[in-house]
């Protein structure tokens, strides 16, 4: 099974299609690129110049080509999500999946420790009002009552507890 059969093609632009079909020409030359997509030369000039669209079974061929590392090195964070059905149309987020991923990375240290400082970096001061820690409503006064509280405390002391 290839690392290209779970995405869903519709996803990658037209952008990222030029991108990938212009690296698999820079990498394993025009020709060998023209065989394995099927085209005549006029074709694979159209395809090089913009002027004829990569379609999916171009595409399909030229991903067979290049390992899962370059692609993602051509196509942008939110453009694989979105590639691959994690990341919708209207910009949701498949939570299932999403949770899933969540659940993987409690076995995976370095991944657990990944998210957990993205956590603290992006979500500080939510985490605080989760946990109950925040003291941004908390209000310090000096009181009459504390004081005598303190002078009553201080009187009852014996040597003993001073040392």
């Amino acid at each position: 099974m290839e690392w290209y059969s779970s995405l869903d093609f519709s996803k990658v632009s037209d952008e990222d299609r030029f991108r990938i079909l212009e690296y698999a020409v820079s990498k394993f030359g025009r020709m060998k690129v023209q065989e394995l997509l099927g085209v005549s030369r006029v074709t694979m000039w159209r395809l090089l110049n913009r002027q004829a669209k990569v379609d999916d079974d171009k595409l399909r061929a030229l991903l067979s080509l290049i390992t899962q590392r370059e692609f993602e090195t051509f196509i942008s964070a939110r453009d694989r999500l979105r590639a691959l059905g994690i990341l919708r149309e209207d910009g949701t987020v498949d939570y299932g999946l999403a949770l899933e991923i969540l659940a993987v990375a409690r076995d995976d240290e370095y991944l657990k420790n990944a998210i957990l400082r993205f956590v603290m970096q992006e979500f500080r001061e939510d985490l605080k009002k989760m946990l109950g820690v925040s003291f941004a409503g908390v209000v310090l006064r000096w009181e009459e009552g504390f004081e005598a509280f303190l002078r009553e405390r201080k009187k009852r002391r014996s040597y003993k507890q001073y040392c």
